[in-house]
């Protein structure tokens, strides 16, 4: 049901952008442009197959603002990174994202990209005067008490967590900005399974001490993840999920990027046959 709601939520904002395009394509649209993030290479011939089955002979334009992806490629640029069509569609595709959804997972191995697809939207953010706060913690590094607090048995004394902390202090920011809480850790179904009622339509995180503490309407929830194994359904499907994964020939794709680089501090290397060879082999 929540992934209906997406849905519909996306279709009818498209709906709104462009009332003269016909119901149906705004539908495929919707159902493409929002899953497609979700879907990892492997699985995306099928996912269009579907796509195209249940839409014959429609292949509508993914819109496209192309004054943010203007702000996007100088936010990369900024960066000292490259600002490459596959990198700046995952950067517009978590903002797409964020724009629907209060909780996102973001998904990869280690070095594919996902701290940096955070900080190159952040410093878009930056760019358009939109005034971003990030706050970010890894929530293996420290108990379930000292993440949500604890009431001292004894002397029935409150001991705030640092979510706690740190979800009340972006709740008390008056200006509408984006404000960015940051789990950059695995997750762990021990603490997971606490943040279920912020996740949900609730929005709201209680406390111990009976304190609620409100996900105001510019704050989002981020999980900076490697996989979801030990994630429960009821948790998956509380978040929207963009995967970050070079797999296949996405990966090779990133792979031959390289050479730009290497060829400003090697240019007697023939670079681009070096990594030709070595994505062909590898």
């Amino acid at each position: 049901m929540r992934a209906i709601k997406s849905v519909l939520v996306v279709a009818g904002s498209l709906k709104r952008g462009d009332t003269q395009r016909a119901e149906d394509q705004v539908l495929m649209r919707a159902l493409r442009d929002f899953n497609i993030p979700k879907i990892v290479t492997d699985d995306m011939p099928v996912f269009m197959g579907l796509i195209r089955d249940l839409f014959p002979a429609l292949d509508v334009p993914r819109k496209r603002d192309m004054d943010f992806e203007k702000h996007v490629r100088q936010s990369i640029l900024n960066l000292k990174l490259q600002a490459e069509d596959n990198f700046v569609l995952k950067v517009v595709q978590l903002e797409e994202l964020l724009a629907v959804r209060h909780s996102v997972f973001v998904i990869g191995n280690a070095g594919t990209g996902k701290s940096q697809v955070l900080r190159a939207l952040q410093r878009t953010y930056q760019n358009t005067k939109r005034r971003p706060v990030w706050a970010d913690l890894n929530p293996k590094a420290v108990t379930n008490d000292e993440l949500f607090g604890i009431i001292n048995s004894a002397t029935r004394e409150w001991k705030d967590g640092l979510f706690s902390s740190i979800m009340r202090d972006l709740a008390n920011i008056s200006h509408s900005g984006p404000k960015w809480m940051v789990l950059d850790g695995d997750i762990d179904p021990m603490w997971i399974e606490s943040l279920n009622t912020v996740m949900d339509d609730n929005k709201v995180l209680t406390l111990a001490s009976n304190e609620r503490i409100p996900l105001n309407p510019s704050m989002r929830l981020l999980f900076e993840i490697s996989h979801l194994r030990t994630a429960t359904p009821a948790t998956v499907s509380r978040a929207g999920n963009p995967l970050k994964q070079l797999t296949g020939s996405t990966q090779c794709t990133h792979y031959q990027t390289l050479p730009k680089i290497f060829q400003k501090t090697h240019e007697k290397i023939d670079t681009n046959n070096t990594f030709a060879g070595a994505c062909d082999q590898y």
